[in-house]
């Protein structure tokens, strides 16, 4: 186990074994669609925050090639750890690490792109604002970010429900454009992702 735990203010998800009973399937589908919107490129210098069991910074290590980064960073250390395992399983170079979306441990411009996946819901309001200015602080000029939740009404409540038997509570994500707007990315685009049951909006730092 990773024993140290991250601080942060958002919903945790401790039983990873269970989280990739309920969610793992869905997860794995979306992996090219994000990183495809994202523009992941070999050399790139990829974040994914919130990465779970780590299935898209497992798959941004195979698109970046051996020139570039892949990382994975969560709160929770049963998720880090799960992570490791199936990262060693498959003898991929992808790093993780166990920290929150709120307090990036990485230098200011240091990265190329950065990815967050079903983990804007998990976030109080404020903490959106914070986590989405440290994307902003980590990222390099020119850089991209991809945001992506779920899409439908319909396709949140089955999740909330899920996620309420796993003792969490989901708030509701603010539409993806305009937090990524507000938060001072421009360029932004936005689209549905796995036959529309995922939102993705992608934004450039200035």
């Amino acid at each position: 186990m990773s024993g140290a735990r991250s601080q942060t203010s958002g919903i945790l998800v401790h039983r990873s074994r269970a989280y990739d009973l309920f969610f793992g399937w869905l997860i794995r589908r979306s992996d090219a669609g994000v990183l495809a919107r994202a523009g992941v490129a070999p050399g790139d210098r990829v974040l994914d925050v919130g990465t779970g069991p780590g299935y898209l910074a497992l798959a941004a290590a195979g698109l970046v090639g051996p020139d570039g980064v892949a990382v994975g960073i969560d709160a929770s250390p049963e998720m880090i750890d799960r992570a490791r395992e199936l990262a060693a399983r498959e003898g991929s170079s992808v790093e993780y690490r166990l920290a929150s979306a709120e307090a990036l441990p990485f230098a200011d411009g240091s990265l190329d792109v950065v990815v967050t996946r079903l983990v804007l819901h998990h976030l109080p309001a404020d903490v959106k604002r914070r986590a989405l200015a440290e994307i902003m602080r980590v990222l390099a000029p020119g850089g991209r970010v991809l945001v992506a939740d779920f899409a439908s009404p319909a396709v949140q409540g089955a999740h909330h429900v899920a996620a309420h038997v796993l003792g969490n509570r989901p708030e509701t994500v603010d539409p993806l454009g305009r937090l990524l707007w507000d938060a001072g990315f421009r360029g932004i685009t936005s689209g549905r992702l796995l036959h529309g049951m995922l939102a993705g909006a992608r934004g450039k730092k200035p």
